[in-house]
Protein backbone atom coordinates (compact mmCIF):
# COMPACT_ATOMS: atom_id res chain seq x y z
CA UNK A 1 0.00 0.00 0.00
CA UNK A 2 2.59 2.41 -0.67
CA UNK A 3 2.02 5.80 -1.59
CA UNK A 4 -1.89 5.34 -0.07
CA UNK A 5 -3.12 6.78 3.12
CA UNK A 6 -3.75 5.01 6.21
CA UNK A 7 -7.22 2.99 6.02
CA UNK A 8 -9.03 2.27 9.17
CA UNK A 9 -11.69 -0.58 9.71
CA UNK A 10 -14.99 -0.55 12.28
CA UNK A 11 -15.97 -4.01 12.74
CA UNK A 12 -19.51 -3.44 14.16
CA UNK A 13 -22.75 -5.52 14.62
CA UNK A 14 -26.07 -5.65 15.14
CA UNK A 15 -26.29 -7.59 18.08
CA UNK A 16 -24.01 -8.71 21.51
CA UNK A 17 -21.90 -11.73 21.18
CA UNK A 18 -21.66 -11.81 17.98
CA UNK A 19 -17.97 -12.81 17.48
CA UNK A 20 -16.54 -9.47 16.79
CA UNK A 21 -13.21 -9.91 18.56
CA UNK A 22 -12.11 -13.05 17.11
CA UNK A 23 -13.27 -11.58 13.53
CA UNK A 24 -11.06 -8.39 14.35
CA UNK A 25 -8.27 -11.09 15.58
CA UNK A 26 -8.75 -13.27 11.83
CA UNK A 27 -8.67 -9.56 9.74
CA UNK A 28 -5.77 -8.56 11.33
CA UNK A 29 -3.68 -11.85 10.76
CA UNK A 30 -4.69 -11.92 7.18
CA UNK A 31 -3.81 -8.09 6.48
CA UNK A 32 -0.42 -9.03 8.19
CA UNK A 33 0.10 -12.12 6.44
CA UNK A 34 0.05 -9.43 3.28
CA UNK A 35 2.92 -7.30 5.13
CA UNK A 36 0.77 -4.44 5.72
CA UNK A 37 1.27 -2.78 9.27
CA UNK A 38 -1.75 -2.88 11.50
CA UNK A 39 -3.09 -1.12 14.33
CA UNK A 40 -5.80 -1.98 16.51
CA UNK A 41 -7.97 0.12 18.49
CA UNK A 42 -11.54 -0.64 20.91
CA UNK A 43 -12.23 2.92 21.30
CA UNK A 44 -14.73 2.16 24.29
CA UNK A 45 -13.65 -0.61 26.17
CA UNK A 46 -16.62 -2.68 27.77
CA UNK A 47 -15.34 -6.40 28.96
CA UNK A 48 -13.41 -4.15 31.89
CA UNK A 49 -11.16 -6.46 33.54
CA UNK A 50 -8.44 -6.03 37.11
CA UNK A 51 -4.84 -6.48 36.19
CA UNK A 52 -2.72 -5.99 38.71
CA UNK A 53 -5.35 -3.40 40.27
CA UNK A 54 -5.61 -1.28 36.87
CA UNK A 55 -8.35 -1.04 35.21
CA UNK A 56 -8.23 -2.60 31.53
CA UNK A 57 -10.63 -3.66 28.73
CA UNK A 58 -9.76 -8.16 28.26
CA UNK A 59 -10.52 -7.86 24.32
CA UNK A 60 -7.54 -4.97 24.28
CA UNK A 61 -5.02 -7.08 26.70
CA UNK A 62 -6.00 -9.92 24.47
CA UNK A 63 -5.37 -8.48 21.32
CA UNK A 64 -2.03 -6.89 22.58
CA UNK A 65 -0.62 -10.08 23.70
CA UNK A 66 -2.15 -12.12 20.32
CA UNK A 67 -0.76 -9.30 17.46
CA UNK A 68 2.50 -8.09 19.47
CA UNK A 69 0.92 -4.30 19.59
CA UNK A 70 3.79 -1.87 21.09
CA UNK A 71 1.21 0.46 21.99
CA UNK A 72 0.13 0.80 25.77
CA UNK A 73 -3.58 -0.93 27.10
CA UNK A 74 -4.89 2.92 27.43
CA UNK A 75 -4.04 3.90 23.77
CA UNK A 76 -5.15 0.12 22.69
CA UNK A 77 -8.64 1.16 24.62
CA UNK A 78 -8.72 4.75 25.69
CA UNK A 79 -11.99 5.73 26.97
CA UNK A 80 -13.47 2.57 29.63
CA UNK A 81 -16.73 2.69 29.79
CA UNK A 82 -16.92 2.29 33.49
CA UNK A 83 -20.56 3.42 35.95
CA UNK A 84 -18.58 6.46 37.25
CA UNK A 85 -18.69 7.67 33.68
CA UNK A 86 -21.98 6.92 33.22
CA UNK A 87 -22.48 9.08 36.54
CA UNK A 88 -20.15 11.76 35.41
CA UNK A 89 -21.73 11.97 31.08
CA UNK A 90 -25.54 11.53 32.85
CA UNK A 91 -24.63 14.42 35.20
CA UNK A 92 -23.44 17.05 32.04
CA UNK A 93 -20.06 16.81 32.83
CA UNK A 94 -17.85 17.23 29.80
CA UNK A 95 -15.48 14.60 29.71
CA UNK A 96 -13.88 15.41 26.73
CA UNK A 97 -14.35 11.87 24.83
CA UNK A 98 -14.36 12.57 21.27
CA UNK A 99 -10.78 14.70 21.58
CA UNK A 100 -9.60 12.20 23.55
CA UNK A 101 -10.41 9.71 20.78
CA UNK A 102 -9.07 11.89 18.10
CA UNK A 103 -6.23 12.02 19.68
CA UNK A 104 -5.78 8.28 20.05
CA UNK A 105 -6.85 7.39 17.11
CA UNK A 106 -4.08 9.65 15.51
CA UNK A 107 -1.32 8.26 17.57
CA UNK A 108 -2.33 4.33 16.96
CA UNK A 109 -2.39 5.49 12.92
CA UNK A 110 1.04 6.59 13.04
CA UNK A 111 3.11 4.59 10.62
CA UNK A 112 0.31 2.03 10.17
CA UNK A 113 -1.33 0.73 6.56
CA UNK A 114 -4.50 -0.07 8.24
CA UNK A 115 -6.14 0.34 11.75
CA UNK A 116 -9.05 -2.18 12.96
CA UNK A 117 -11.28 -0.91 15.25
CA UNK A 118 -13.17 -2.93 17.48
CA UNK A 119 -17.21 -1.54 18.07
CA UNK A 120 -19.18 -1.59 20.73
CA UNK A 121 -21.60 -4.12 21.72
CA UNK A 122 -24.45 -3.49 19.49
CA UNK A 123 -26.20 -0.46 17.33
CA UNK A 124 -26.59 1.40 20.45
CA UNK A 125 -23.64 0.42 22.44
CA UNK A 126 -21.71 3.81 23.67
CA UNK A 127 -24.38 6.23 22.69
CA UNK A 128 -24.41 7.77 25.55
CA UNK A 129 -21.19 8.69 25.03
CA UNK A 130 -21.62 9.98 21.73
CA UNK A 131 -19.81 7.23 20.81
CA UNK A 132 -21.89 4.91 19.20
CA UNK A 133 -20.17 3.05 16.17
CA UNK A 134 -21.74 5.42 13.38
CA UNK A 135 -20.09 8.31 15.66
CA UNK A 136 -17.08 6.39 15.78
CA UNK A 137 -16.73 5.90 12.22
CA UNK A 138 -17.18 9.09 11.04
CA UNK A 139 -14.91 10.64 13.78
CA UNK A 140 -12.53 8.76 12.75
CA UNK A 141 -12.98 8.25 8.67
CA UNK A 142 -13.63 4.18 9.08
CA UNK A 143 -15.54 2.00 6.80
CA UNK A 144 -17.83 -0.23 8.66
CA UNK A 145 -17.64 -3.98 8.40
CA UNK A 146 -20.54 -5.34 10.12
CA UNK A 147 -20.65 -8.76 11.52
CA UNK A 148 -24.17 -10.10 12.35
CA UNK A 149 -25.11 -13.90 13.81
CA UNK A 150 -27.58 -15.49 11.51
CA UNK A 151 -29.97 -16.64 14.34
CA UNK A 152 -33.64 -16.46 13.74
CA UNK A 153 -35.59 -14.57 10.96
CA UNK A 154 -35.44 -11.17 12.88
CA UNK A 155 -31.68 -11.41 11.44
CA UNK A 156 -32.59 -9.57 7.92
CA UNK A 157 -34.67 -6.48 10.35
CA UNK A 158 -31.97 -5.82 12.53
CA UNK A 159 -29.35 -5.29 10.14
CA UNK A 160 -32.07 -2.91 8.25
CA UNK A 161 -32.50 -1.16 11.30
CA UNK A 162 -28.95 -1.16 11.86
CA UNK A 163 -28.17 0.42 8.46
CA UNK A 164 -31.29 3.57 8.70
CA UNK A 165 -29.58 4.55 11.62
CA UNK A 166 -26.05 4.82 10.56
CA UNK A 167 -24.85 8.34 9.25
CA UNK A 168 -25.17 9.29 5.91
CA UNK A 169 -21.21 9.45 5.26
CA UNK A 170 -20.63 6.29 6.67
CA UNK A 171 -19.23 3.92 4.20
CA UNK A 172 -20.29 0.05 5.22
CA UNK A 173 -17.84 -2.27 3.98
CA UNK A 174 -20.15 -5.36 3.50
CA UNK A 175 -21.50 -7.43 5.71
CA UNK A 176 -20.06 -11.05 7.31
CA UNK A 177 -22.85 -13.90 8.86
CA UNK A 178 -20.73 -15.56 11.65
CA UNK A 179 -22.02 -18.41 13.66
CA UNK A 180 -24.59 -19.82 10.97
CA UNK A 181 -26.16 -22.84 11.89
CA UNK A 182 -26.13 -25.51 8.71
CA UNK A 183 -29.66 -25.85 8.64
CA UNK A 184 -29.72 -22.05 7.86
CA UNK A 185 -26.80 -21.72 5.52
CA UNK A 186 -28.59 -22.66 2.02
CA UNK A 187 -31.41 -19.48 3.27
CA UNK A 188 -28.43 -17.35 3.76
CA UNK A 189 -26.76 -17.61 0.73
CA UNK A 190 -29.41 -18.87 -1.90
CA UNK A 191 -32.20 -15.49 -0.41
CA UNK A 192 -30.46 -13.23 2.69
CA UNK A 193 -27.54 -12.36 0.39
CA UNK A 194 -29.18 -11.59 -2.75
CA UNK A 195 -31.15 -9.80 -1.38
CA UNK A 196 -28.69 -7.46 0.05
CA UNK A 197 -26.63 -7.65 -2.77
CA UNK A 198 -29.99 -5.98 -4.54
CA UNK A 199 -30.16 -3.30 -1.17
CA UNK A 200 -26.51 -2.38 -2.82
CA UNK A 201 -24.70 -4.12 0.53
CA UNK A 202 -21.80 -6.83 -0.45
CA UNK A 203 -22.23 -9.91 1.93
CA UNK A 204 -18.19 -10.29 2.14
CA UNK A 205 -18.45 -14.19 4.03
CA UNK A 206 -21.20 -16.22 5.61
CA UNK A 207 -18.77 -18.59 8.44
CA UNK A 208 -20.45 -21.64 9.69
CA UNK A 209 -20.74 -22.52 13.27
CA UNK A 210 -17.98 -24.65 14.80
CA UNK A 211 -18.65 -25.87 18.01
CA UNK A 212 -15.10 -25.74 18.80
CA UNK A 213 -15.14 -22.14 18.75
CA UNK A 214 -18.01 -21.94 21.36
CA UNK A 215 -16.09 -24.27 24.21
CA UNK A 216 -14.85 -22.83 27.20
CA UNK A 217 -11.37 -24.29 29.10
CA UNK A 218 -11.19 -24.99 33.24
CA UNK A 219 -9.20 -22.27 33.22
CA UNK A 220 -10.92 -20.09 31.88
CA UNK A 221 -14.40 -21.16 34.12
CA UNK A 222 -11.90 -20.83 37.16
CA UNK A 223 -10.68 -17.47 36.15
CA UNK A 224 -14.31 -16.63 35.32
CA UNK A 225 -16.00 -17.42 38.58
CA UNK A 226 -13.11 -16.71 41.17
CA UNK A 227 -13.15 -19.82 41.85
CA UNK A 228 -11.04 -22.31 43.81
CA UNK A 229 -9.75 -25.41 41.99
CA UNK A 230 -9.63 -28.25 44.59
CA UNK A 231 -8.63 -30.99 42.22
CA UNK A 232 -7.61 -31.79 38.18
CA UNK A 233 -4.67 -28.54 38.73
CA UNK A 234 -2.98 -30.70 35.74
CA UNK A 235 -5.67 -30.72 33.32
CA UNK A 236 -7.19 -27.15 33.03
CA UNK A 237 -6.76 -27.14 29.39
CA UNK A 238 -9.88 -29.62 29.15
CA UNK A 239 -13.04 -27.76 27.59
CA UNK A 240 -16.65 -27.73 27.73
CA UNK A 241 -19.12 -26.53 25.46
CA UNK A 242 -22.41 -26.37 27.92
CA UNK A 243 -23.60 -27.16 31.56
CA UNK A 244 -25.74 -29.48 33.09
CA UNK A 245 -27.16 -29.55 36.68
CA UNK A 246 -26.85 -32.43 39.17
CA UNK A 247 -30.12 -31.80 40.90
CA UNK A 248 -31.60 -35.23 40.73
CA UNK A 249 -31.08 -38.58 42.25
CA UNK A 250 -27.88 -39.97 41.41
CA UNK A 251 -29.78 -42.68 39.58
CA UNK A 252 -31.92 -40.10 37.30
CA UNK A 253 -29.09 -38.13 37.20
CA UNK A 254 -26.27 -40.55 35.53
CA UNK A 255 -28.30 -41.29 32.65
CA UNK A 256 -27.93 -37.38 31.85
CA UNK A 257 -24.56 -37.23 32.79
CA UNK A 258 -24.22 -40.29 30.18
CA UNK A 259 -25.89 -38.24 27.27
CA UNK A 260 -23.74 -35.03 27.96
CA UNK A 261 -20.29 -35.86 29.10
CA UNK A 262 -18.48 -32.58 26.76
CA UNK A 263 -20.33 -30.54 29.74
CA UNK A 264 -19.83 -29.22 32.90
CA UNK A 265 -21.69 -30.49 35.86
CA UNK A 266 -23.08 -28.20 38.56
CA UNK A 267 -24.05 -29.03 41.71
CA UNK A 268 -24.21 -28.54 45.93
CA UNK A 269 -20.84 -28.92 47.39
CA UNK A 270 -22.57 -31.15 49.95
CA UNK A 271 -24.18 -33.81 46.65
CA UNK A 272 -21.32 -36.25 47.03
CA UNK A 273 -23.91 -38.78 45.46
CA UNK A 274 -24.20 -36.63 42.30
CA UNK A 275 -19.92 -35.78 42.74
CA UNK A 276 -19.84 -39.31 42.35
CA UNK A 277 -22.03 -40.23 38.97
CA UNK A 278 -20.40 -37.32 37.57
CA UNK A 279 -17.02 -38.55 37.99
CA UNK A 280 -18.23 -42.59 37.13
CA UNK A 281 -19.69 -40.69 34.00
CA UNK A 282 -16.71 -38.86 32.91
CA UNK A 283 -18.45 -35.45 32.93
CA UNK A 284 -15.25 -33.17 32.04
CA UNK A 285 -15.33 -30.71 34.78
CA UNK A 286 -17.07 -30.35 38.07
CA UNK A 287 -18.57 -27.18 39.53
CA UNK A 288 -19.40 -26.74 43.39
CA UNK A 289 -21.84 -23.88 44.78
CA UNK A 290 -22.52 -23.02 47.92
CA UNK A 291 -18.99 -23.03 49.36
CA UNK A 292 -19.02 -26.85 50.57
CA UNK A 293 -16.00 -28.88 50.34
CA UNK A 294 -16.51 -32.45 49.20
CA UNK A 295 -15.23 -35.51 50.46
CA UNK A 296 -12.12 -36.47 50.17
CA UNK A 297 -13.01 -40.07 48.17
CA UNK A 298 -14.41 -37.61 45.77
CA UNK A 299 -11.45 -35.40 45.52
CA UNK A 300 -8.89 -38.43 45.14
CA UNK A 301 -11.27 -39.96 42.35
CA UNK A 302 -11.28 -36.39 40.82
CA UNK A 303 -7.68 -35.83 40.69
CA UNK A 304 -6.93 -39.79 39.79
CA UNK A 305 -9.10 -39.38 36.43
CA UNK A 306 -7.98 -35.44 35.99
CA UNK A 307 -11.57 -34.06 36.33
CA UNK A 308 -10.76 -30.02 37.68
CA UNK A 309 -13.16 -29.89 40.44
CA UNK A 310 -13.78 -25.77 40.90
CA UNK A 311 -15.70 -24.46 43.93
CA UNK A 312 -17.50 -21.56 43.94
CA UNK A 313 -19.29 -19.35 46.82
CA UNK A 314 -22.28 -18.52 44.79
CA UNK A 315 -25.69 -20.55 45.22
CA UNK A 316 -26.65 -22.75 42.34
CA UNK A 317 -29.26 -20.65 40.45
CA UNK A 318 -26.27 -17.99 40.49
CA UNK A 319 -23.65 -20.26 39.60
CA UNK A 320 -25.81 -21.23 36.52
CA UNK A 321 -27.02 -18.03 35.36
CA UNK A 322 -22.62 -16.78 35.61
CA UNK A 323 -22.22 -19.94 33.89
CA UNK A 324 -24.44 -19.10 31.15
CA UNK A 325 -22.90 -16.11 30.96
CA UNK A 326 -19.63 -17.04 30.43
CA UNK A 327 -20.30 -19.89 27.43
CA UNK A 328 -21.96 -16.64 25.33
CA UNK A 329 -19.08 -14.38 26.10
CA UNK A 330 -16.10 -16.92 25.52
CA UNK A 331 -13.62 -15.53 24.16
CA UNK A 332 -10.84 -16.08 21.68
CA UNK A 333 -7.85 -16.34 23.70
CA UNK A 334 -5.80 -19.70 22.65
CA UNK A 335 -3.67 -20.42 20.25
CA UNK A 336 -5.81 -23.38 18.46
CA UNK A 337 -8.73 -21.27 18.34
CA UNK A 338 -7.05 -18.68 16.81
CA UNK A 339 -5.77 -20.62 14.19
CA UNK A 340 -9.35 -22.13 13.50
CA UNK A 341 -11.05 -18.76 13.31
CA UNK A 342 -8.38 -17.68 10.47
CA UNK A 343 -8.20 -20.81 8.54
CA UNK A 344 -12.14 -20.22 8.62
CA UNK A 345 -12.21 -16.82 7.76
CA UNK A 346 -9.69 -17.38 4.54
CA UNK A 347 -12.22 -20.34 3.12
CA UNK A 348 -15.06 -18.26 3.85
CA UNK A 349 -14.89 -14.66 3.14
CA UNK A 350 -13.72 -12.50 0.19
CA UNK A 351 -10.47 -11.20 1.79
CA UNK A 352 -9.97 -9.88 -1.65
CA UNK A 353 -12.69 -7.32 -1.72
CA UNK A 354 -11.59 -6.07 1.85
CA UNK A 355 -8.03 -5.66 0.24
CA UNK A 356 -9.50 -3.80 -2.70
CA UNK A 357 -11.31 -1.49 -0.55
CA UNK A 358 -8.39 -0.30 1.26
CA UNK A 359 -6.94 1.30 -1.82
CA UNK A 360 -9.78 2.99 -2.88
Amino acid sequence: MDGIDMRSILVSSTELYSGKSALCMALAMKLKENELKVGYMKPVGNIIVDVNGELVDDDALNMKKMLGLDESLDEISPILFTHQLLEDVLEGKDKQLVPKLEKTFKHVSRNKDVVILEGAGDVSGSSVLGLSDSEVARITGSKILLVSKYCDEFTVDRITTYMKLLSKDVEVLGIIFNNTSMERMNFVKEKVVPYFDRKGIKVLGVLPRNRALQTISAREIAEGLNGEVLAGKNNMDVTVDGIVVGALAADSAIKVFRRKHNRAVITGGDRADLQIAALEARMRIMILSGNLYPPSQVLGRAEELGVPVILTSDDTTTLVDRMEQLLRTVRVKNVQKIDLMKNMFDENVDTDRILKSLSE
